[in-house]
């Protein structure tokens, strides 16, 4: 799954940091693995976390991740041929 992020006027407003973690959160990544992709701590992970999920009024990351979908901040594209096995 490749994950596009869309830039548009009517969502919710995510910084730059908030919309990478979104991101790596949507393909599936835990706390502790964002946290060492971005080299930041896990618990600053949380916190940009929690702020995107209260943005997006999300009740918790799965949720989060539809929400941005919903709300055109993420576009899930499945042309990705090494995510065969989901389907």
């Amino acid at each position: 799954m490749v994950l596009r992020k869309k830039n548009l006027n009517n969502g919710p407003i995510l910084t730059s940091r908030e919309s990478d973690i979104l991101e790596l959160c949507a393909q599936g990544l835990s706390t502790e693995e964002v946290a060492q992709r971005l080299d930041i701590a896990p618990r600053t992970v949380a916190r940009h976390v929690e702020n995107i999920r209260l943005k997006l009024r999300a009740r918790n990351k799965p949720h989060m991740v539809v929400c941005a979908v919903m709300a055109g901040l993420l576009d899930i594209d499945v042309s990705d041929s090494n995510q065969d096995s989901l389907f």
